[in-house]
């Protein structure tokens, strides 16, 4: 019994030595590629801009809502463009030596996929933490250059659920690099691999609730129903709720609740008649995005593929 003992304490110690080694390893990849900035910060920032004047003004009129609002949820673009780095990288990564180097050390294809996502979580906390520090410069000038004035990020700040906030973050970002890992593991050509993951990544951010508030596009039950589709959904709705839930009774907000839009005699719109609501209780999308992360990883741990050759 002690030799078994031992034997397991030893395997324990060198699967952990082996993963810190390992996420040291991507880390120091992922820092030396110069796309890493582009796409985790520059196009990001690119996208929260220009969108915010797209929709900036719209969404501050509507009623309930706070111009600068929306742009809690840009902060969410570096944690969903996760998606469009890693998972080309993966396949460049089967298209060198470099993961067959890693094949023939035994490292399990387990080990490998957890140090991976723990490096790219990281990478998608810091770049979230620059999107929310640069939103909250960006508002401020905004609101200093408008003779409109209105409530900025840092007075909305107060409002926020932190420990909702939080971990929607996290479980955003883990679902965006358990996709990216999942279409990198899978195929072989760059091409193919881009063009899934470009699909994946436009649905994911029009259509989760980050770039369009849910109230605009979930407008019958059919969308409704078919947004369940989009992993990215679950863990948005919990932001949402932390970053919109308090002002107007949590799940009862509009982000969530949905009526038909109809339009009086001076064409007006009014609320019609109530078409459905996404989730009822806050351990609803929680649970919704823990699943999809295991499933993700169970699938990828099977389907990963070391090299691009046959």
């Amino acid at each position: 019994m002690n030799k078994v003992g031992k034997q397991v304490n030893f395997d324990a110690k060198k699967q952990i030595s082996i993963f810190n080694n390992l996420s040291l390893l991507l880390f120091k990849s992922f820092i030396k590629e110069p796309k890493s900035i582009i796409f985790m910060i520059v196009v990001p920032i690119f996208f929260n801009i220009m969108f915010f004047f797209i929709m900036g003004g719209k969404y501050g009129q509507t009623p309930g809502t706070e111009k600068f609002a929306i742009l809690f949820a840009y902060t969410l673009l570096p944690c969903m463009t996760c998606l469009t780095l890693l998972a080309p990288a993966v396949v460049e990564w089967k298209n060198s030596v470099f993961l067959k180097r890693i094949d023939i050390t035994g490292i399990r294809k387990s080990v490998f996929i957890a140090a991976l996502w723990l490096v790219y979580l990281i990478a998608g906390i810091v770049s979230f933490i620059i999107m929310m520090l640069f939103n909250i410069i960006f508002s401020e000038i905004l609101n200093a250059m408008s003779v409109e004035k209105a409530n900025t990020l840092i007075k909305l700040m107060g409002n926020i659920h932190w420990g909702y906030f939080l971990l929607s973050m996290v479980l955003i970002t883990l679902t965006s690099i358990a996709l990216a890992t999942m279409f990198g593991g899978i195929f072989s050509s760059s091409g193919s691999s881009q063009g899934m993951i470009m699909m994946v990544y436009f649905f994911s951010i029009f259509l989760s609730g980050i770039m369009l508030p849910p109230e605009i596009f979930e407008t019958s039950k059919g969308m409704i129903i078919f947004t369940y589709f989009i992993p990215h959904k679950y863990g948005v709705f919990l932001f949402l709720y932390a970053t919109r839930g308090w002002n107007n009774g949590g799940w009862d907000n509009p982000f969530n609740k949905h009526y038909e839009i109809k339009f009086d005699d001076t064409g007006k719109p009014t609320p019609g008649d109530f078409i459905g609501q996404d989730f009822t209780s806050t351990w609803q999308p929680i649970i919704g995005a823990i699943l999809i992360l295991a499933a993700i990883f169970t699938i990828t741990t099977f389907t990963f593929k070391w090299s691009a050759k046959k």
